[in-house]
């Protein structure tokens, strides 16, 4: 089958032809998976807070560049 998604707003797992995206995590794997999508949010929040406290310390130099490459060649963009 296809893949699974957690909605937001039902708080629902649903498929692939479930509702907008904007109102849904995911794509999962499997139906356990999105089942289980606020758990793993707020375990990746906490992981990506942690990383955040990591950054503050060892802050990196960058050139100010937003990461947008500029090739010269007005038909590339």
């Amino acid at each position: 089958m296809g893949q699974w998604w957690y909605n937001l707003r039902t708080k629902q797992v649903e498929p692939d032809e479930g509702g907008p995206n904007a109102e849904r995590l995911g794509p999962f794997d499997t139906r356990e998976e999105a089942e289980n999508a606020l758990t793993l949010a707020a375990k990746r929040n906490e992981e990506w807070d942690a990383g955040e406290n990591e950054w503050a310390d060892n802050p990196v130099e960058t050139d100010g560049a937003i990461g947008v490459e500029e090739s010269g060649d007005e038909d590339d963009r």
